[in-house]
């Protein structure tokens, strides 16, 4: 059986290239085209006023899409706590479109900040929208989404 090592290194690029190629096709499709029309959000119960967007990003750690830090790729906007993946709070950001998600990935742009916050309720009602959770895809149906913090587990750490 051949055994196959790869280096992260390796696999960010290949993640990119990926990210790349399904992002090249939707430039073209705009699937997401006016999702702010088709969703609102809530932040703790306070909603949310959305710009024109195609996408809709909450983290609960640091990093997204191939290992963007995009809460840091803006400067420190007042109001704003650090990112913390122990802190039991969200970071809501949303994205105009899949060239922007690529500006992100090489550092040209940065995300639009929509907050923060320990309870997160999407309400999709204007049709069909694809979603994913941890790389898992699939067509949402008009619902209402609550996403909140749910237990914690540990986490093993090598000491330096």
């Amino acid at each position: 059986m051949g055994e196959c090592i790869y280096s992260v290194e390796q696999f960010l690029a290949l993640a990119k290239f990926c990210y790349f190629t399904y992002g090249t096709k939707d430039v073209l499709e705009r699937e997401c085209k006016d999702l702010h029309k088709k969703i609102q959000v809530e932040l703790d119960g306070k909603p949310i006023d959305l710009p024109e967007i195609e996408g809709l990003v909450i983290l609960n750690i640091s990093s997204w899409g191939g290992g963007v830090r995009p809460w840091q790729l803006s400067p420190d906007e007042e109001g704003f706590k650090p990112v913390r993946y122990d802190d039991k709070v969200l970071e809501v950001m949303a994205l105009y479109s899949s060239f922007h998600i690529a500006q992100l990935q090489v550092g040209l742009a940065s995300p639009i900040k929509l907050g923060q916050a320990s309870e997160v309720k999407i309400r999709l009602s204007g049709g069909n929208a694809p979603m994913q959770v941890d790389g898992e895809p699939w067509i949402q149906h008009p619902a209402e989404i609550i996403i909140s913090h749910h237990g914690q587990a540990s986490m093993l750490a090598k000491m330096e």
